[in-house]
């Protein structure tokens, strides 16, 4: 026989689900129509004969069918029917004839939460259980095997889980006493009893009450009032630097005028310069400095990103050039980093001395030339 245990979890697994909004509710008036399946599982050694033989009736599966009237918001009465469960009825282990059975029963229901997406019940009932089509086999083959129809109490526990307005799965256990006389031809063998658990899954519907008609509440006439000048609007939003992006989302508010802004008002033009000494990438005082200046804005502004490109004057070999800016760009990238600034947020490469920005012939120009350029490239909405 299978595990009652395992089947009773099954059944009750809903009950773990948290109370939802509302949806296919239960209320008085209401018609609930569940289908679905049923398993039937009888408790075990349902007869010991004078011999010690034991008879065992095995578990069966059918398609059951409830419906439920609602005569309260909480109490509802149902009837469980189904098509004909068909056991094995085993003698010591051994299959000797197989039973069909209707398990039709009348309960009277009570509703937890009946305005709730999850919905558990009650209930307690009378069973009428019919017995037909008794064959036997094996060991009591060409024997007249018969069993008595059976009258017992019955007891339930379930829930329903909204699926929409009408829609719900249903989930069920019951306990049946079933008890039943048998005869062999004209020998009585005993009582059987079968007091079976049933578990069932179910799919529902719900049909509800009509909606109320709504009575139009009489129509005062009109009163014709004095006319009033529609209020002022409200002033537009507040924009102090006139960048296009008003003050309560304007992370930049001091942007100069006729800049190109983002979304969060920072200029998208935005560049600083650090200067290096001549051969040098290393950073003097002066461009920590700034580079500090530079970290602290890019921990605020974490939407930024943008270049670090590193140059040089005309001195030395192009391939030297090249590798030092290299060098200069990374000792950049690699300080903001040291500040908390997330490695991928600033691109570092080298232009050698292919970028000038001013003369190389004079002292003053190479010095200019010598250099790292950080510059913002991410501005999601041009203005």
């Amino acid at each position: 026989m299978k595990s009652r245990t395992l089947h009773l979890g099954l059944a009750l697994a809903a009950a773990g689900l948290c109370i939802q909004p509302l949806t296919a509710t239960a209320a008085q008036g209401d018609w609930l129509f569940r289908g679905g399946v049923g398993v039937v599982d009888p408790k075990s050694n349902n007869l010991t004969l004078p011999d010690d033989s034991r008879i065992d009736v095995d578990s069966g599966v059918s398609a059951t069918v409830e419906l439920t009237y609602m005569l309260a918001d909480h109490w509802g009465l149902e009837l469980l029917a189904a098509w004909p469960f068909t056991h094995d009825v085993n003698l010591d282990g051994s299959k000797v004839a197989e039973v069909k059975h209707l398990p039709p029963t009348l309960s009277l229901q009570y509703h937890f939460n009946p305005d709730g997406r999850f919905r558990p019940y009650i209930g307690a009932g009378l069973n009428y259980t019919m017995f037909m089509e008794e064959e036997t086999s094996g060991a009591l083959a060409g024997s007249g095997l018969k069993l008595d129809d059976s009258w017992g109490p019955a007891a339930q526990i379930g829930a329903d889980l909204g699926l929409g307005d009408n829609w719900f799965l249903n989930l069920a256990a019951r306990y049946i006493d079933i008890d039943t006389d048998a005869k062999l031809g004209n020998v009585a063998l005993g009582e059987v009893q079968i007091d079976p658990l049933v578990y069932q899954a179910q799919v529902g519907y719900r049909f509800g009450r009509a909606a109320p008609v709504a009575v139009a509440a009489p129509v005062a006439a009109p009163v014709v009032a004095a006319a009033v000048a529609p209020p002022p609007p409200p002033p537009p939003p507040a924009d102090s630097d006139g960048d296009g992006v008003v003050d309560s989302s304007d992370q930049c508010p001091d942007t100069p005028k006729g800049d190109r802004v983002g979304s969060q008002g920072c200029s998208c033009e935005l560049t600083r310069q650090v200067q290096f000494a001549v051969n040098s990438a290393e950073l003097t005082a002066e461009g920590r400095a700034t580079l500090n200046d530079v970290a602290e804005n890019l921990t605020r502004l974490k939407f930024m990103s943008g270049t670090v490109t590193g140059h040089t004057d005309s001195s030395g070999a192009d391939d030297y050039n090249q590798k030092l800016s290299e060098r200069r760009a990374q000792t950049v990238a690699s300080y903001l980093e040291g500040k908390g600034i997330a490695v991928g947020r600033l691109a570092a490469s080298g232009a050698g001395e292919s970028q000038p920005i001013a003369d190389n012939k004079t002292k003053e120009g190479r010095a200019q030339n010598r250099r790292v350029v950080l510059k913002r490239t991410d501005c999601d909405a041009p203005k």
